[in-house]
């Protein structure tokens, strides 16, 4: 039995329909989540339901949010600005910064500070953490060095490390303990991924490369660099989410600046019905960014894994 160019274009276009009904169903599946978690969110705020207080409306969580982006009142009111540099210069007016832009006293300063110092230290531990990790398939050295240490600091949890951080730089320089403590569970974490990853390689194909006759240095380019690409784009992605939570919890703890230290300045005014409805709105926001860039990080790892299985999959 033969298999003819009609057999063939048959195939394609069923799978290619399997793969819409994925697509399709993945869009539908998601959309009723959304939908569900806003029900069920509003059942738990309506005006005569004893959570009030403490769990504002959607609607009121999103106005919030929007009014206070650009230029809060209740900032000013309380004299937090983000811009330290600007009010050493200007000139203090009956106890009022009224010579301060207003975009010092919104949100939006704060948040980008939040994701630059999130999103620089996830690269710099990335790039060491493959860097080491990658090294140590070349020499098994690196791995006996590293592998002790990394495990035991591995196994403490990163909430008991992160005070260590922020008392160690002080609230005085909270860049280095926002960026200290996110870039060394990202070092760990992508250390791990690549030596799994190079571990979960299938022996059939190491010991066929080794058939005929890859050295050490082929073996690491053509094999475990491909090989472990797919597994680490995935911890990439674990890793980043992860982030956006220590980093905030890193700013709650000490921080005079970012989105974490916005969180902590509504918690003081938590008996009062703005307070919850800030705090609510804040890590609403840095949980639709994850899932904004862990969407971004699925096109470009698919990208560049579509050849594999797992790239694949993300492709849905």
């Amino acid at each position: 039995m033969t298999t003819t160019s009609t057999d063939v274009l048959e195939v394609r276009a069923a799978a290619r329909r399997d793969r819409r009904r994925r697509q399709v169903s993945y869009v539908v599946y998601l959309v009723s989540g959304i939908v569900l978690f806003l029900l069920f969110w509003q059942l738990l705020a309506p005006p005569f339901s004893s959570l009030f207080v403490l769990f504002p409306t959607p609607i009121a969580t999103v106005a919030h949010f929007g009014e206070n982006l650009l230029f809060s009142e209740p900032m000013m009111g309380r004299f937090i600005h983000a811009c330290p540099d600007l009010a050493q210069d200007v000139e203090f007016r009956r106890g009022r910064m009224s010579a301060l832009p207003d975009y010092c006293f919104g949100y939006t300063l704060h948040l980008l500070w939040t994701i630059r110092n999130i999103l620089a230290a996830v690269a710099l531990g990335t790039v060491i953490g493959l860097g080491v990790g990658l090294g140590s398939l070349l020499s098994p050295r690196i791995a006996d060095l590293v592998t002790p240490v990394a495990g035991f600091f591995g196994t403490l949890p990163i909430f008991m490390i992160a005070p260590f951080f922020v008392i160690w730089f002080g609230i005085g320089h909270p860049l280095l303990a926002t960026i200290g403590v996110v870039s060394f569970h990202t070092t760990l974490l992508m250390y791990f991924f690549s030596r799994r990853a190079a571990q979960n390689i299938p022996v059939e194909i190491i010991e066929s490369a080794l058939t005929r006759g890859g050295d050490r240095r082929t073996m690491f380019r053509w094999v475990y660099l491909r090989g472990t690409i797919p597994e680490i784009a995935g911890g990439l992605r674990i890793t980043m989410g992860l982030a956006w939570g220590l980093g905030t919890l890193v700013e709650v703890m000490g921080s005079q600046m970012g989105g974490g230290f916005l969180i902590r300045m509504w918690s003081h005014a938590a008996g009062l019905s703005e307070g919850p409805t800030g705090m609510i709105s804040l890590i609403l926001f840095f949980g639709v960014l994850a899932v904004v860039v862990d969407g971004i990080l699925v096109l470009v790892i698919r990208s560049f894994t579509g050849w594999s299985e797992a790239g694949r999959r993300l492709g849905l």
